[in-house]
């Protein structure tokens, strides 16, 4: 590896180092019963978690491979493997603010327009708040009245939760399909400081936005490309919410059943996506203990919430920085060849 590779390794370490020791930090009162619980987990449970947890990343490739299939034919799905754990290695070591740019370079190092990469990357992450925001109500519609009985301690936070994601959602689409909002998105950044540094930012932003506009009708009206792009969220949703469910299963903890905790698990993620974080971190923590600990002991939900947390942030993020080294050795001697 060369000195930039080195680099990058160092700052993925640091950050997963800084991330472990928060963790510890805040379940300081409780880590001796949390460590019992976790290192009763055996090697093959432990495997199971994280298949689970790798399960997950490949039915988000899938979606990105539906959406980007049609605009770029020979575009791969182990090219969608890529773009997906790009997003993943994005989100952690340059605290989400990177994510999509190093996404929709890497499309256009396949052959994709920037502006098309960057508003069908915008269109996926629409598709996934809308898909969240479905499946959690079939739940709640299936199981509202079990949950009205059993969480009057966090149905406060669940309007909050349903009420930003909803604004999240009807925010982007009235700026993909509603031309007065686009204009008025590009009034507002029009007038944001005419800097040499910012003038860049202005440009790629109006950019984005008239990507956004032109991708959304051409996708709204692909119904098969739609159908599939929905089957392939609800189904990564339903990999992702079973593994809270495995965790309870893997440390002994009597817990809800199997559904209730697809219902809990759902509105988790949803109020997690309602509130602000760091580099994918906070929200979820919150959220998870908020819920489950209601239904069993504090210990035992941190300790789920660990193995959760192992299975679908820390190892997909390790395994990020090993496709991030791999595209960007790939894309740099490619560069070199033209």
């Amino acid at each position: 590896m060369d000195k930039k590779q080195w680099k990058t390794v160092a700052i993925s370490a640091a950050t997963l180092l800084l991330l472990f020791l928060l963790v510890i930090w805040v379940f300081r009162d409780h880590y001796q019963e949390i460590l019992r619980n976790i290192q009763a987990v055996s090697i093959r449970e432990l495997l199971l978690l994280l298949g689970m947890g790798l399960a997950y990343q490949m039915l988000e490739s899938a979606v990105c491979f539906a959406m980007i299939r049609r605009r770029l034919p020979t575009f791969s799905y182990r090219q969608a493997v890529e773009v997906t754990f790009l997003g993943v290695f994005g989100n952690v070591s340059t605290l989400s603010v990177g994510s999509v740019p190093m996404q929709s370079y890497y499309l256009h190092h396949c052959g994709m327009m920037t502006g098309c990469g960057i508003g069908t990357m915008m269109l996926e992450y629409i598709f996934h708040k809308s898909s969240v925001l479905i499946y959690t109500t079939v739940m709640l519609l299936f199981q509202g009245r079990w949950l009205s009985e059993t969480g009057r301690g966090f149905s406060r936070y669940i309007p909050l939760g349903y009420g930003i994601c909803a604004l999240i959602i009807a925010a982007l689409v009235l700026l993909c399909a509603w031309e007065k909002v686009q204009w008025f998105a590009s009034w507002v950044i029009d007038h944001l400081p005419n800097t040499e540094k910012w003038e860049g930012r202005k440009r790629l932003w109006k950019d984005n936005l008239s990507s956004l506009h032109t991708e959304s009708p051409k996708l709204l009206h692909d119904h098969w490309c739609l159908l599939k792009v929905l089957l392939f969220n609800c189904l990564k949703l339903f990999c992702l919410y079973t593994i809270p469910f495995l965790c309870m299963e893997i440390l002994g903890i009597s817990g809800p059943s199997f559904w209730h905790v697809q219902l809990l698990t759902a509105l988790m993620h949803l109020i997690s996506n309602a509130l602000p974080n760091v580099a994918g971190v906070g929200p979820v923590e919150f959220a998870f203990v908020l819920i489950f600990s209601h239904y069993m002991e504090y210990a035992q939900a941190s300790s789920a919430l660990i193995l959760f947390r192992v299975a679908t942030f820390f190892f997909p993020f390790i395994l990020s920085i090993l496709v991030f080294l791999r595209a960007q050795r790939r894309v740099l001697n490619d560069s070199q060849k033209t």
